[in-house]
């Protein structure tokens, strides 16, 4: 796991993920993981395996502004 790039598609599935309701924690990424596989977002699930774990939180972060924006 290292740190890798935070694609704009990577987000937006992200928050796909989140809105489905699927994960117990948000902050567990395997569950994410599944649940992108789950959903079909194979850029958000190939992430998750290549990233470590602050790069992902990194990226729920950035996923939970924009939806916070979007209400």
């Amino acid at each position: 796991m290292s740190r890798v790039p935070i694609t704009e598609a990577v987000v937006e599935q992200l928050c796909d993920v989140l809105d489905a309701g699927l994960l117990d924690d948000e902050h567990n990424y395997m569950g994410a993981g599944f649940a992108a596989q789950d959903l079909g977002h194979e850029e958000l699930a190939q992430f998750i395996y290549e990233a470590d774990a602050s790069t992902y939180y990194e990226a729920l972060e950035r996923a939970r502004n924009r939806r916070k924006a979007a209400e």
